[in-house]
């Protein structure tokens, strides 16, 4: 557990202070992967809705962002036939990604306290958890110039959603700079 502390926070304190490889990062492709890294038990199925983009950014940091959430949606799934489904929508300056998930969800009181590093919401012994990955996906999408936030009903599931900019800006630029700056 301590391991994974440690590694958690390294990972959140490079965001911002390394300078990223920004390239293409075809999600069609890359998602498969990550759901097949997460190998997922058989009464979970995740499913990809419609086809995926290429975004630019970071592949290593995009990972991050799909990994975690999706191994969230694994790890508390509490019904006895668990279905995740990863989306996206297109306006003109930005992609919207969701990941939903017909799992336990989560009171409306805590949806901010689940962005805010080393916050949990289950006890350590029922779940091995650092509270570091919600933090770590919100500083990511923040980084590229977008925003996180959730849509969820208790016993009826949760609905991640994120932003991607389509293209960094001056004013995503900027961002990105203040968000390095503070730290």
């Amino acid at each position: 557990r301590m391991h994974n502390l440690i590694d958690g926070i390294l990972q959140y304190s490079r965001i911002g202070r390394t300078k990223d490889d920004v390239t293409k990062v075809d999600l069609g492709t890359l998602l498969p992967g990550i759901i097949d890294l997460i190998a997922p038990p058989e009464h979970i199925t995740i499913r990809i809705d419609g086809r995926m983009p290429v975004i630019e950014g970071e592949k290593t940091r995009i990972t991050q962002v799909f990994q975690n959430l999706l191994s969230n949606a694994v790890k508390y799934m509490d019904k006895p036939r668990g279905e995740v489904v990863v989306a996206c929508s297109e306006d003109a300056d930005a992609w919207t990604f969701s990941v939903s998930d017909n799992g336990p969800g989560i009171e409306e009181k805590y949806f901010d306290r689940i962005f805010k590093i080393f916050q949990t919401l289950a006890p350590r012994d029922q779940f091995e958890s650092t509270g570091v990955g919600l933090a770590l996906v919100k500083k990511i999408v923040e980084y590229y110039g977008g925003r996180i936030w959730v849509v969820s009903e208790v016993g009826q599931g949760s609905t991640f959603f994120f932003t991607v900019p389509k293209h960094r800006t001056p004013a995503t630029e900027r961002a990105a700079g203040e968000l390095e700056s503070c730290r």
